[in-house]
């Protein structure tokens, strides 16, 4: 796992990573963009998307291998992860419910079938957990990552997620270590029930 420094303030809602011949972004959803996004359930369901003219289905994850066909999930405390193989790249949502039904093993097994071996993962800001307060119950769902401070529960799924890329086999992760609760530039349900949210994307652009 790798950490890189990573912009902060305004300059954060409009980030552009490019890694060869795939373009990764994270910048705040406007509804206008031209992009594939999946009806999001907080499910485990992996949509392949091999049609560029295939409606949204409900799904928390896509994987594609069609040129400049740029795919995302919108999130505002849930993890955000880009999946960057050879000839295939996915994006993830995974909020907790995702995590507990596992989301990131079933979308690596799907892009794995596809013959993908070597595959980088990206892990963006997240609620993580310095504030994400949640309740007992979490304790049946997992058994790490969990932490109690003055009686009260605390979970970092930004953390869970890493831990999960690395039981399957993903040893290259590059991780923005952010929360997006006590990031007020970043859109928080937890914070402020608010509708914002991050779109984070990739598109294989040759």
């Amino acid at each position: 796992m790798y950490k890189q420094d990573f912009p902060e303030g305004k300059e954060a809602l409009n980030l552009e990573i490019r890694l060869g011949n795939k373009l990764v972004r994270f910048r705040k959803f406007t509804g206008k963009e031209k992009i594939y996004l999946p009806i999001q359930r907080h499910t485990d369901k992996v949509i392949k998307l091999i049609d560029k003219d295939s409606p949204p289905l409900e799904g928390d994850a896509v994987i594609t291998n069609l040129k400049n066909v740029e795919i995302g999930v919108r999130t505002a405390d849930c993890v955000p992860i880009i999946l960057l193989g050879k000839e295939w790249v996915g994006a993830v949502h995974a909020g907790w419910r995702g995590l507990k039904k596992g989301i990131i093993a079933k979308t690596l097994k799907a892009l794995k079938e596809e013959g993908e071996d070597d595959i980088t993962a990206l892990v963006f800001p997240s609620a993580k957990g310095c504030c994400y307060e949640v309740g007992k119950e979490f304790k049946e769902f997992f058994r790490r990552n969990l932490k109690e401070r003055n009686g009260k529960l605390f979970f970092d799924p930004q953390r869970e997620a890493v831990e999960q890329l690395r039981e399957n086999g993903i040893k290259s992760i590059l991780v923005w270590e952010k929360c997006t609760i006590c990031s007020p530039e970043l859109p928080s349900y937890r914070r402020d029930k608010t509708k914002e949210r991050m779109l984070t994307s990739v598109v294989i652009l040759f």
